[in-house]
Parts: structure tokens; sequence; C-alpha cells
């Protein structure tokens, strides 16, 4: 498990989410959203055997985040870290179990350390996460399912090497989707759901100006947004700020039903 540090979205989308990242030679999951078969086969794929995976850090509790930990408990007995309130309905998990605060600093045994803040989504215990090398001073931020951002919320995550970034909908798409009831709208865009392509390009500007040059936007809903309008609207609401794609920041789409290439520091 030597070489660089990493960050790799195996799934990121509405159906679910996982992001594996490598920090001083031992690699963590945040989230376990999908099957665990599925998140096996994308671990594979990126590299890494599921039995390498030394714990498991859990946003919230919402199914697209949680779907497959039993199992992936039960089959890799893998150590689990959550809020006590993520933990609540996981009441058969088959590895060690540690329940954590919205303000913690989780020490693993090679010394990464896993900075824990709380996020507004409309679930109690939602958390964002900031994963730190202390040899190297590296860091990657995972902040999704974000509701809005707060100030809080960006000193926490400001001059990380790289953020995995909430771009969940367009705010067209969402309001003329024809599927989705007024409360449902309401629910995603009322500052505890979920935040739209600008409001994520907006956050990124105070992260480029505060250190951050490496973004990969993710959990975008595959019926209230495309990549191709994600990327379009976070570039040039960043341009007309003065911010330029490849010059001041580098740009990735998290792919949502495969791993992404992701960075490597």
């Amino acid at each position: 498990m030597t070489g660089p540090d990493r960050i790799v979205p195996l799934y990121s989308s509405s159906r679910g989410n996982s992001t594996l990242i490598k920090s001083n030679g031992s690699y963590i999951l945040v989230d376990c959203g999908v099957s665990c078969k599925m998140v096996s086969q994308a671990l594979v794929q990126s590299g890494v055997y599921p039995d390498d995976i030394s714990a498991v850090f859990l946003t919230h509790r919402h199914t697209d985040h949680i779907n497959g930990v039993k199992i992936f408990s039960k089959k890799y007995h893998t150590p689990i870290y959550a809020t006590s309130a993520t933990l609540a309905p996981l009441d058969e998990l088959y590895s060690t179990v540690t329940a954590i605060d919205e303000n913690d600093i989780v020490k693993l045994e090679n010394g990464t350390e896993v900075r824990v803040f709380p996020t507004p989504h409309d679930v109690p215990g939602s958390v964002c996460y900031k994963i730190i090398n202390p040899e190297t001073g590296t860091s990657f931020a995972v902040m999704t399912d974000l509701g809005r951002v707060t100030d809080g919320m960006k000193g926490f995550a400001k001059n990380s090497d790289a953020i995995l970034l909430e771009a969940n909908y367009d705010p067209y798409l969402l309001e003329h989707n024809a599927n989705y009831p007024y409360p449902l709208k309401k629910r995603i865009s009322g500052g505890h759901g979920h935040i739209s392509n600008s409001e994520s390009a907006e956050a990124a500007e105070f992260f480029i100006r505060n250190g951050t040059r490496k973004f990969i936007l993710g959990h975008l809903s595959p019926e209230n947004n495309t990549e191709e309008i994600a990327s379009e609207t976070f570039v040039s609401v960043l341009a007309d700020k003065g911010l330029v794609r490849n010059v001041d920041y580098e740009l990735k789409i998290a792919k949502r039903f495969e791993p992404t290439e992701g960075y490597v520091l």
C-alpha cells in the first residue's frame, strides 16, 4: 500500500455514493451507499482489494450512503465510524463500530487524521469529512449532501488539496421536472437538501482563493442535472469571478455508476 495519496469516487449520485481515499499508505471509504458487490467490484477496478480497506466513514443515514455497509462489514469486518444518529438504523453490523461526534478528530493507526464537521442536511447527524496525511500535509475533503454551504464549512475545508464537492442539481431542470412534486423540489433546494451547480461554484471560489486547486463535482442528480450542465455552469460562474479552468483550478466530474479517475497527490 505504498505510493502517493489519492481520491477516487467509486459511485457518486442520488442513487448511491462511495469514495475511496488513500492516505499515508492506508485506504478508507467514505460512505458505502451501493451494494457490497458493487463496491467490491469498483475497488478491484481501482486496483484495491476490499480487504485492504482499513475503515469506513459514513456521512449520514440516507440509503444512498449506507445501503451496502451491513454486508460489507459482515464480509470484511471493516471498522465503521459514524455519528450516533447515523448508526441508529444500522443494528446488524459485524465489525468494530465507533460513534463519533460532529466535531471530532479521529486518528487512525497509520496517523491519518479524519476531521468531522456537521452539515445542515435534513437528517440528524449528517457530516462531511476532511482527511489529512500528517506526514505530508496532503488533505482531501468530501462534501456532499450539504443543504447549503456555511462559513463554518468553508473554514473547515479550506486549504484542502482536493475536494469532492456536491453539485446536485440544475435549478431549471429541477423546476420543470414533472415527476417531482412541489414538496420534494422544496426539500432539495430549500437549504437543508442539496446545493446546485452555481452554489457549488460559489463555494469553490472561496476554496480556490484559499489554496484548493483540484475539484471533483459529485452527487449529481440523474434526473435534475447532467455532467455537461454541471461543468459548464461551474466553469462559467468562476470565469465571471476571474478564475479560469486549468489555470486557477482543475475540474473533474464524478461518474454516477462507475469509478472516476480522481486525483493523485
